[in-house]
């Protein structure tokens, strides 16, 4: 009641801070909006961009649809297609970049194809969201990191072949599962 009589004598113009009773109630209110602008200011902003975005899964349409294990939590998750094996991992060889906010448990995350072919597949999870992949003194990344075909060979620089995998007309379903680098 006391919080209405504030806001109404406000819009009047009056004098809020006529007596510590309305100054108690004043003060409530704006503590209030303080604080509920401020639970939105401490919510992430990834600045994931438009072409980004996963497209919506559909076994219907010719896609590649990426099951993500291993996911914790926070950051983003960056899930890149490659088709080029010259430049595998690398920006120039990048065929498409997909960012998604990281929540705990396997994660789904699909993106349309204009053809089968032969594909790869490599996922990180951005941990602070800042769009680099720490890496170790080794090169060898410090946040959790993944291939499709999930293959054994965690000391040497991936290769195209051992993460590749042929689509048919409807796409190709993969399981990535993310895991931290070995620290050497």
């Amino acid at each position: 009641m006391k919080i209405i009589s504030v806001i109404n004598k406000l819009q009047s113009g009056r004098n809020v801070m006529a007596s510590p009773e309305l100054a108690r109630a004043t003060l409530l209110v704006m503590l209030s909006l303080f604080i509920a602008m401020g639970a939105d200011a401490a919510e992430p902003s990834f600045n994931i961009r438009p072409q980004e975005a996963p497209e919506p899964c559909d076994a219907k349409v010719p896609q590649i649809r990426v099951t993500v294990n291993n996911v914790k939590a926070g950051g983003v998750l960056n899930v890149e297609l490659y088709d080029d094996p010259e430049h595998f991992l690398f920006k120039k060889g990048r065929k498409r970049k997909v960012r998604v906010p990281a929540a705990a448990g396997p994660q789904i995350v699909c993106m349309n194809l204009d053809r089968p072919g032969t594909y790869a597949v490599a996922v990180y999870h951005d941990r602070d969201g800042d769009r680099k992949l720490k890496k170790q003194w080794n090169l060898l990344p410090s946040e959790p990191f993944g291939l499709s075909n999930n293959p054994d060979n965690p000391y040497s620089f991936p290769k195209f072949s051992d993460s590749a995998f042929t689509t048919h007309a409807r796409g190709a379903d993969i399981i990535v599962n993310l895991r931290e680098a070995p620290e050497r």
